[in-house]
């Protein structure tokens, strides 16, 4: 089990704040969603819930069984020169306790060079890695360049992993997500939390009262 708390907390980018005195207890159950606007901040925030920059005050205290926060950014990229089977054979090399390929894994030969990959194709062997060892997530922006049926098989998993541990997903595509899942809207240097979609009118996400 893991658990991310925030206390207090002061996300700015340059001159710009991003989210102010923002405090909030993050446990497994469902997966939780940082949505809004392109420029909105939703990366720096996560990078400060990552550990990765520094937040302008307030603190993040980052909790685990054991196992430690995984972090993906959608700029992350395999080697080009690389085979398939090459890092089938590092990710277990890595993570000797990494699980079975998992439903969003493409079926391709292990001498596939990863440069004639597409995006998507690519995408996916970075995901299957990260789902496939375990520990809370902190994802940005996931769905992007997976077909239909990639970002169903990813929310399945995504939503299983979430029972178990943290799992915050930024995310423009906010469609994903389902109903009752928590979750922020950050906007304008303000963040609200979501609500029920089934409260709203169906042109997007809910805003708590």
């Amino acid at each position: 089990m893991s658990r991310l708390r925030l206390d207090e907390l002061t996300v700015r980018r340059g001159p710009n704040r991003i989210v102010e005195g923002l405090s909030l207890d993050v446990r497994s159950g469902s997966v939780f969603w940082i949505i809004g606007p392109n420029g909105a901040g939703k990366t720096s925030l996560l990078r400060v819930l990552a550990g990765l920059d520094a937040p302008a005050a307030g603190t993040v205290t980052r909790e685990t069984d054991g196992a430690r926060f995984r972090y993906f950014h959608s700029e992350m990229a395999l080697p080009a020169w690389s085979a398939v089977g090459a890092w089938d054979r590092l990710v277990v090399g890595l993570e000797p306790d990494a699980g079975p390929l998992t439903a969003l894994r493409p079926v391709l030969g292990p001498e596939r060079r990863v440069r004639r990959l597409s995006t998507g194709e690519r995408k996916r062997l970075l995901l299957d890695a990260l789902l496939r060892v375990p520990g809370p997530l902190l994802l940005d922006e996931p769905y992007e360049h997976l077909s239909p049926d990639a970002k169903s098989a990813l929310s399945g998993l995504l939503r299983d992993r979430a029972r178990r541990e943290v799992v915050v997903v930024v995310t423009n595509q906010a469609g994903h997500r389902a109903p009752l899942e928590q979750g922020i809207r950050i906007e304008a240097g303000e963040a609200s939390a979501l609500v029920d979609e089934s409260d709203d009118d169906g042109t997007g996400p809910g805003r708590a009262p």
